[in-house]
C-alpha cells in the first residue's frame, strides 16, 4: 500500500505540473464520442484485416511476404485516424473555445498563447499515441511473417507520427485565422477538403515508397531524410509562431517571432545548399538546382514580405518596454521588430543577400540573370505594396492591412494582363513575340531568359539587357519611394529613449492595453 500511495502522490504532483490546456483537452478528447467511435472502429477494421487476410493467405501465409501486405493495410488504418481525425480535431478545438466563450477566460488568465497553442497540439499528440498503442498488437502480429521489415515499420511508424504532429499543427494554426462565427462553416469545410487532400497525398507517397527497397545504405538518402525534416520542422515553429501571434493581444509583439523563423528558414536552405555541393562538389547542385532553390526563396520572401512590409508601423508601449536599452543593437535589430517600414528593410536585406548568391562566379550568366530578374519581381510588387499600405492608412484609419495586400495582388494581376488586353479584344493581332510592354509578367520573362540561354542568340541577350535595365530602373524607383520611410523606420527605433515613467508604471500600462486585445 505504502508503494502504491507513493505511486499515485507522484502521479498527482506530475499532473498538477502538466499543461493545465493539456489536461483539459486531453480529458475532454477521451470522453467524447469522436475518440470512441474512431477507436472502435480502428480496432474493428483492424481485426477484420487480420481475420480475412489470414483466410485469404491459407497456407501461404508461412511462406509468401503477407507481413508487407498486412502491415501496409493496418498503416492506412492508424493513418486515417492520426492524419485525419486528430487534426481535424485540433481545428475544432480552438473553435470549440470561440463557439463556448470560453477562450476570453483562458485570455484573461495566468496562461500564455504559447500555453495555449502547445497544450492543444500535446493532447491531440496524445490521441496520436493512443491510436498507437491500439494498432501495436497487430503489427506485432506481422512481425511473425514473412516479409516483415523492422527498418521499414519504424521509418513509417516515425514518418506518421512526424506527419501527424505537422499536420495538427497547421490545423491549430488555421483554427486561430479567422474569428467571424460566420465563416466557420466555411472554415471547416475547407479544412477537411485540405486534410483529405494531404491524405490521399500521403498514402500515395506511401504507396510508391512500399514497392520499393529503401536504400538506408546511401548517404543521398538520409540528406533527403534530413532536408525533409529540417523542412517540416521550420514550418512546424513557423505555424505554432503564428498561431501564437494571432492569440497574443495587438497591443503586444506579434511580428518579431515570425520574422525571425522566415530568416532562419532562407538560411538553412542556402546553407543546407552549400553543405551539399561542399560535400559532393558543384556536378550534383547545378543550374536547375540553382534555379529551383531560386524560386523558393522568391515565394517564401515574397509572401513574408507582403505580411510585413504591409503591417501599421506604430510601435506600442508595450512592445517599446521590452526593447533593448542598447540604442546600436536596437540599430541591429531593427528589421525584425514590428512595422511595415522595417518589414521591407528586412526584405530588402534578403533579396541583396539573394541577387548575391546567385551571382557567384561558379554559376553562368543566365544563372546570375534569372536570380536578379526574380529578386528585382519580388522587391517591386512588395514595394509597390508598402507604397499603398502606408497611403491607404495616410488616407483612412480604417484601412487595413488585408486592404493593402488584396490592391497588391489585384494591381500585380493587372499589369500582368494589360499588354494582352489589346489583342484579347481584337484590337490588335496576337504575335508570340516578346516585348518589354510584358515585363510586368514574371513567367513571361523567366521563360524569356531561360530559353535565350538554350538557345544563345544575340537578338536574345540584347533583349535580356534590355530587361534587367527595365527592371532595374522600376525598382529603383520603389527603392526611392520608400527609402525615406525605412530610414524613418530604423531611426524612430534607434534613437528611442526610455522614460522613467515606462519603467515605473508596468503595472499601470498592462492594465490599460490587456483591455483590448
Amino acid at each position: 500500500m505504502s508503494s502504491g500511495e507513493k505511486f499515485f502522490h507522484l502521479t498527482d504532483y506530475v499532473t498538477d505540473r502538466l499543461n493545465p490546456i493539456l489536461v483539459k483537452e486531453t480529458r475532454q478528447a477521451l470522453k467524447s464520442r469522436q475518440f470512441i467511435i474512431t477507436f472502435m472502429l480502428l480496432l474493428t477494421v483492424a481485426w477484420l484485416i487480420s481475420v480475412f487476410g489470414t483466410i485469404w493467405y491459407g497456407p501461404a501465409i508461412e511462406y509468401g511476404s503477407a507481413g508487407r501486405a498486412f502491415f501496409v493495410a493496418y498503416y492506412y488504418v492508424i493513418g486515417f485516424a492520426t492524419l485525419f481525425v486528430v487534426p481535424f480535431g485540433s481545428f475544432r478545438s480552438m473553435l470549440n473555445e470561440r463557439d463556448h466563450n470560453t477562450y476570453e477566460l483562458l485570455s484573461i488568465s495566468t496562461l500564455s498563447p504559447r500555453q495555449i497553442v502547445t497544450g492543444k497540439l500535446l493532447s491531440s499528440l496524445v490521441q496520436v499515441f493512443i491510436y498507437y498503442s491500439a494498432i501495436a498488437p497487430f503489427i506485432a502480429f506481422t512481425s511473425l511473417l514473412q516479409g516483415f521489415d523492422l527498418a521499414m515499420v519504424t521509418l513509417f511508424l516515425v514518418a506518421g507520427l512526424v506527419w501527424s504532429s505537422f499536420v495538427s499543427m497547421i490545423a491549430l494554426m488555421l483554427s486561430t485565422l479567422s474569428s467571424n462565427r460566420q465563416w466557420q462553416a466555411i472554415n471547416t469545410i475547407g479544412m477537411i477538403g485540405l486534410l483529405l487532400w494531404q491524405m490521399s497525398g500521403a498514402f500515395a507517397i506511401s504507396a510508391a515508397a512500399f514497392s520499393e527497397s529503401i536504400p538506408f545504405d546511401q548517404n543521398e538518402f538520409w540528406w533527403v531524410i534530413g532536408t525533409m525534416l529540417v523542412t517540416i520542422g521550420t514550418y512546424f515553429l513557423l505555424a505554432q509562431q503564428i498561431a501564437v501571434s494571432r492569440l497574443t493581444f495587438e497591443s503586444d509583439n506579434r511580428s518579431s517571432g515570425v520574422r525571425i523563423i522566415c530568416t532562419l528558414q532562407f538560411w538553412l536552405l542556402w546553407g543546407g545548399v552549400w553543405a551539399f555541393s561542399h560535400q559532393y562538389g558543384t556536378a550534383l547542385v547545378d543550374e536547375d538546382t540553382i534555379v529551383g532553390c531560386t524560386m523558393v526563396s522568391a515565394i517564401h520572401w515574397f509572401i513574408t514580405g507582403l505580411f510585413v512590409s504591409t503591417e501599421p508601423d506604430h510601435i506600442s508601449r508595450r512592445v517599446r518596454r521590452n526593447m533593448a536599452k542598447l540604442g546600436a543593437f536596437r540599430f541591429l535589430v531593427a528589421p525584425w521588430l514590428p512595422g511595415g517600414r522595417r518589414g521591407l528593410l528586412l526584405l530588402t536585406m534578403h533579396l541583396v543577400a539573394l541577387t548575391a548568391i546567385g551571382r557567384m562566379d561558379v554559376w553562368p550568366d543566365w544563372v546570375h540573370n534569372i536570380v536578379t530578374v526574380t529578386a528585382l519581381y519580388v522587391f517591386i510588387y512588395v514595394a509597390i505594396g508598402a507604397a499603398v499600405g502606408r497611403l491607404g492608412q495616410a488616407i483612412s484609419p480604417e484601412f487595413r492591412p488585408a486592404h493593402a495586400r488584396v490592391l497588391t495582388i489585384l494591381i500585380g494581376a493587372l499589369a500582368m494582363i494589360a499588354p494582352y488586353l489589346p489583342a484579347a479584344f481584337g484590337f490588335t493581332r496576337w504575335d508570340n513575340k516578346y516585348t518589354l510592354g510584358e515585363v510586368a509578367n514574371p513567367g513571361r520573362t523567366l521563360m524569356i531568359i531561360e530559353d535565350t540561354a538554350r538557345t544563345i542568340s544575340p537578338p536574345g541577350l540584347a533583349m535580356v539587357d534590355d530587361i534587367l535595365t527595365t527592371l532595374g530602373w522600376i525598382a529603383a524607383v520603389a527603392f526611392l519611394i520608400n527609402l525615406r520611410a525605412m530610414i524613418t523606420g530604423v531611426t524612430e527605433v534607434r534613437d528611442w529613449k526610455p522614460t522613467a515613467t515606462q519603467g515605473s508604471s508596468v503595472s499601470e500600462l498592462e492594465g490599460t492595453e490587456v483591455a483590448a486585445p
